[in-house]
């Protein structure tokens, strides 16, 4: 986002100096956005690999396995879980089967499969890759082994590794220094670690707010993060303190840690803004699902209520367009009660930035994270 207000504020400036030098027409070239891609997990208890579903904003109609329909019925494998369109290549992120796909941005064809367990690359501890981010010439990849891995985007190989804490989840990396949302499975030790990639120094945030963070995003204001909290005991095993933190300070001995949107099991920034919903789990129990905007700048967050949405599964916005993606499962009923139904296709809903909707479309098993298909088009005055 903060490359597309540079690429305006550029443009304007070079529109008007030429309108008043000489007139000669120059090309300039700008973001824009193509389509929406749906990544689906699939479902490993029911050997469901995971699946690619793709959105083309021209056409309004969705091409479901589209990874598949690019390389010759080639399938992901099992949890397919995050990716990202950057530059001229899309990755894909494929945690059962220890990989990352690299694509090409405008046909999806593969590029490069890399094997995160390789001995060229982070071997035993590359396993179970989660999340991915990019700055510069550099992706950086989180696994589950406990690090970070930074892949050259040209030749994909390993630039260098980071040590984190247990099980990060969530990255983002802003000017050389990488956050990171170190989850520790829920199991008590979690934390979020600030690196810098070029000196490899740590710092380390604790707090007893941080308890199971998963996605992590950073403004001026601070560091936000979506912390799943923690479960009760049995039976519904009850889902609390669920929601999205900021983290103000990055002085490890002062700093604090602040709930700012008190329910909260899912999230996606773009701007200013923060969307989420939340459907907390609870064995046995349905819970009423709420959907809410933050405003980092004015600090207030206003309820909302996008509509025909069953089960929320994963949300996404667009930062150039402003619209946004909410992925759902399908609600079923049968004799042991109603539910979603996980080994099922799934859809998803797009609205504006008033929350408007403005289409459906069908996607893959287990909607898990949504991406953008960004490129540039050039332009001539």
């Amino acid at each position: 986002m903060k490359k597309y207000l540079l690429s305006l504020a550029v443009l304007s400036v070079a529109l008007f100096s030429a309108c008043n030098e000489d007139n000669e027409k120059q090309q300039y070239e700008i973001p824009v956005s193509k389509g929406a891609y749906v990544v689906g997990s699939g479902n490993t208890g029911s050997g469901i690999p995971g699946n690619l579903t793709y959105y083309d904003y021209t056409t309004r109609k969705a091409t479901p396995d589209a990874f598949g329909a690019a390389n010759s019925g080639m399938k992901l494998g099992m949890t397919a879980n995050d990716a990202m369109c950057y530059g001229e290549k899309f990755y894909i992120v494929v945690d059962g089967e220890n990989t990352v796909f690299v694509t090409n941005a405008k046909t999806l064809k593969v590029i490069r499969k890399i094997d995160m367990t390789a001995s060229a690359m982070l071997g035993t501890d590359g396993a179970h890759p989660r999340r991915i981010t990019a700055e510069g010439d550099k992706i950086y990849v989180s696994t589950y082994g406990g690090y970070v891995a930074a892949i050259d985007t040209l030749n994909f190989s390993l630039v260098d590794k980071y040590k984190t804490g247990p099980y990060p989840e969530g990255i983002c990396v802003v000017n050389g220094t990488l956050l990171v949302a170190n989850s520790d499975y829920g199991n008590g030790n979690a934390s979020i670690s600030m690196i810098d990639t070029t000196t490899k120094t740590e710092k380390v945030l604790k707090h007893e707010n941080i308890r199971n963070p998963q996605d992590i995003a950073v403004d001026g204001t601070g560091i936000y993060f979506l912390d799943y909290g923690q479960y009760g005991d049995a039976p519904t095993y009850a889902q609390k303190n669920a929601g999205v933190y900021r983290i103000s300070g990055t002085d490890t001995d002062n700093f604090s840690v602040t709930k700012v949107i008190a329910d909260a099991t899912g999230m996606a920034c773009a701007g200013t803004k923060i969307y989420t919903f939340n459907a907390p789990y609870a064995y046995g129990v349905t819970n009423p699902v709420t959907y809410s905007v933050y405003d980092t700048q004015t600090g207030m967050t206003s309820s909302v209520s996008p509509a025909d949405i069953e089960s929320p599964a994963a949300i996404g916005v667009d930062p150039l367009t402003g619209d946004l993606f909410i992925a759902s499962y399908h609600m079923v009923t049968s004799e042991y009660g109603t539910y979603a139904d996980y080994s099922s296709n799934g859809y998803v809903n797009v609205y504006d930035s008033s929350f408007n909707k403005k289409g459906t479309f069908d996607c893959g098993v287990g909607p898990q994270r949504i991406a953008f298909n960004f490129t540039t088009e050039t332009i001539e005055y």
